[in-house]
């Protein structure tokens, strides 16, 4: 068997290390970078050799290691590294071959790179794009540049520091902002500098090899998001397709379609749409791929080896890439980009099990990996100062049934301090806004995320009570948004509910509204801070039944009916003037699962479900038969009792006595409040009140 060394930096060298390897042959693989040793496959068949190498030290090493043959796998660019590969296997009697895709790269983009014949082509092409250009061919050619108004008013000339160079950048109209005059060699980190400072998004070079800096000046094009174009390509590669090179090698009985129609799937999130907050992972591999897919809108500031398409639907993909992996002597990179996360309400999911289903009937040969991005929630969340952990999250983006959308978008809002939305466009924005206050959540406050990462982001806030909807369309733009919504009437807790429940729809509530919201008459009304208090001392679930004994106004039914549409809430009260203002309070805090039961309990319960839940505001001095009646509709249950009168709260003293109970807890709760009068505060206490709670014990 001959000794092989392979020179990689490309897929292709990837590919036939790859092929080797899996066929037990034994091979060196020659990588200049970091990232080309991760890519690289190492085995007890492939040996990773890291480190640039010039024309000397290739002899040396061929000589050491005795090799018989090389092959030639680097980037098109890399024309220097070529001929030392060249010259040096002829001075040592090794056998040369070029590994190339069969493409036509010329006037074509590779890794951001885009190559011209001629100085006119690239003109060309600038003339049709948009963004600042670092021009650094000189000042010779300057002329052809800036023949184009348009074209020169974004130049940034980097030119040597002489006298005649600087004359001909004034000749040209170029002014002195526009001009760098500096002797080179120019590092990778002064490139980077000067890409950022004159916000860069087009460098210009001749084909100069790395003696003219040319390794640094793709480096930071490529990390900085920069496209490259480069003047000198002059004819198409030249080379050997992978069976003719296994062929060259001796080896015939190859099995080539195992390793080379392989394709390579990663499913990216690219964040909210932005460069910048693409992720390391992602960045590399769309730096590699062959093939992008995904939404036009996400596809566009990248660049393919061979071909972008806009299909991000399975349907598409998979027909597109079993006729791809056709005939091909070469794996495929194939990046398919999803905005936001990956596991974020995107459509990686779905695709990912097509594929997987589609590799198991054969129908592609791939390696399917995911790539997670930022989410617009976390990304908002971060801008605002907020956290996202225990909030509410939804998205409605591309959703259409709007009648259960409606529904949860109340069920999140109402129970939850933040609820974080995901919008498709300003029409859903502004539907959104008006269900809200029509509602009746003008304690609401709404934050939105526009175009989230691009130069247009805008943070915008909106108070539902001060909301003007046409004041608010006209500053809105059309675009993505995401929002933040912040119930003011709820209390910002831990809503993550009994760590031993394994059910998210079966959670703690709570939520706090104030007085002056409800309707009240002349009937009496449980005041907000024992209100809240009391509920959360009945510890409801979304599951629960509850009975709210001696309504009143209603406050105690409305504020748990609010919490959640799956509550079931019956309102018992005996008066008919408290009846009208409990169906008034519904209407008003809009919650339809409260049921009015009109008549005095116990006798009222005749006919309602078994409750899980009770609170008792007025007995009408029927305690004992009010809790008797309850344990006989469910011996199981958890009650709540308010208690003015000290007969009352004799009562409850003696319920342990009375009935098999648990959990008992008596407490009494004293308000006092501040007074404003003229210019002095005087304090104003309210009755004391006694809250009793406890369970029936079967």
């Amino acid at each position: 068997m001959k000794n092989i060394m392979i020179f990689s930096g490309t897929t292709e060298g990837r590919t036939l290390s790859l092929l080797l390897s899996e066929n037990k042959i034994k091979h060196i693989v020659s990588v200049a970078t970091d990232y080309g040793e991760k890519l690289g496959e190492t085995s007890s068949f492939a040996v990773i050799k890291k480190g640039r190498m010039d024309e000397a030290d290739m002899e040396a090493f061929f000589d050491e290691k005795k090799l018989d043959v090389v092959i030639d796998a680097t980037h098109p660019y890399a024309k220097e590294v070529t001929e030392n590969i060249k010259e040096a296997s002829k001075k040592t009697g090794v056998k040369y071959m070029r590994y190339v895709r069969n493409t036509d790269y010329e006037n074509k983009q590779i890794d951001k790179i885009r190559y011209f014949k001629s100085v006119e082509e690239c003109v060309f092409a600038l003339s049709k794009s948009k963004g600042n250009i670092l021009l650094t061919t000189g000042s010779k050619e300057l002329s052809a540049f800036c023949e184009d108004e348009k074209i020169k008013e974004r130049i940034i000339a980097r030119v040597l520091p002489g006298i005649e160079s600087i004359k001909l950048c004034e000749e040209n109209g170029l002014s002195g902002k526009q001009i760098i005059a500096m002797q080179g060699p120019f590092s990778y980190e002064m490139n980077m500098s000067m890409i950022k400072q004159f916000d860069i998004k087009y460098m210009v070079t001749k084909q100069s090899g790395r003696i003219g800096g040319f390794d640094e000046k793709y480096l930071a094009a490529k990390n900085s998001w920069v496209e490259l174009f480069v003047i000198g390509l002059s004819e198409n590669e030249k080379g050997n397709s992978l069976k003719e090179i296994c062929d060259e090698l001796g080896i015939k009985d190859i099995n080539l379609s195992k390793t080379a129609n392989k394709i390579n799937i990663a499913l990216i999130g690219c964040g909210m749409g932005s460069k910048s907050f693409l992720t390391n992972a992602a960045s590399e591999f769309i730096d590699e791929a062959d093939i992008i897919l995904g939404a036009e809108r996400l596809i566009k500031p990248y660049t393919a080896k061979v071909e972008k398409k806009a299909y991000y639907l399975a349907d598409d993909i998979i027909p597109y890439l079993e006729s791809k992996q056709q005939d091909r002597d070469s794996m495929l990179n194939v990046a398919v980009l999803f905005s936001g996360d990956t596991g974020f309400f995107s459509g990686a999911d779905k695709l990912s099990k097509a594929l997987n289903k589609a590799c198991a009937n054969g129908r592609i040969n791939a390696d399917i990996k995911i790539i997670p991005g930022i989410s617009s929630v976390s990304y908002l969340a971060a801008k605002l100062g907020e956290s996202w952990n225990n909030s509410r999250i939804m998205s409605i983006h591309g959703r259409k049934d709007n009648e259960n959308l409606q529904k949860e978008i109340k069920e999140a809002v109402m129970t939850s301090f933040k609820s974080y939305i995901l919008l498709s466009d300003k029409k859903q924005f502004l539907e959104l806004l008006n269900f809200l206050k029509e509602n009746g959540l003008l304690q609401c406050e709404v934050y939105a995320g526009y175009q989230m990462s691009y130069d247009e982001e805008k943070i915008i806030k909106i108070d539902i009570a001060a909301y003007d909807e046409t004041e608010t369309e006209n500053e809105l733009k059309d675009g993505l948004y995401t929002c933040l919504i912040k119930n003011n009437s709820v209390s910002e807790v831990d809503l993550t509910g009994d760590k031993n429940s394994s059910s998210d729809m079966d959670k703690c509530l709570n939520i706090y509204f104030k007085d002056e919201k409800f309707k009240r008459g002349k009937v009496p009304m449980t005041k907000e801070e024992v209100r809240a208090l009391s509920i959360a001392k009945l510890g409801l679930r979304t599951s629960s039944v509850v009975y709210d004994v001696g309504s009143g106004t209603g406050s105690i039914a409305v504020q748990m009916a609010a919490m959640s549409d799956k509550l079931k809430i019956f309102a018992i009260e005996r008066k008919k003037e408290a009846i009208e203002l409990i169906r008034e309070n519904c209407r008003i805090f809009n919650v339809n699962n409260v049921t009015v039961c009109e008549g005095e309990a116990p006798d009222a319960f005749e006919g309602l479900p078994a409750p899980t839940h009770a609170f008792i505001g007025g007995s009408g001095g029927k305690l004992t038969d009010i809790l008797k009646r309850l344990y006989e509709k469910n011996a199981d249950m958890r009650i709540v009792i308010n208690a003015v009168s000290t007969e009352t709260m004799q009562l409850c003293m003696e319920l342990e006595r009375s009935f098999k109970i648990k959990d008992f807890s008596m407490i009494q709760l004293g308000i006092t409040g501040l007074n404003h009068i003229g210019e002095h505060h005087l304090l104003k206490s309210e009755n004391p009140i006694w809250i009793c709670s406890f369970e029936f014990d079967n």
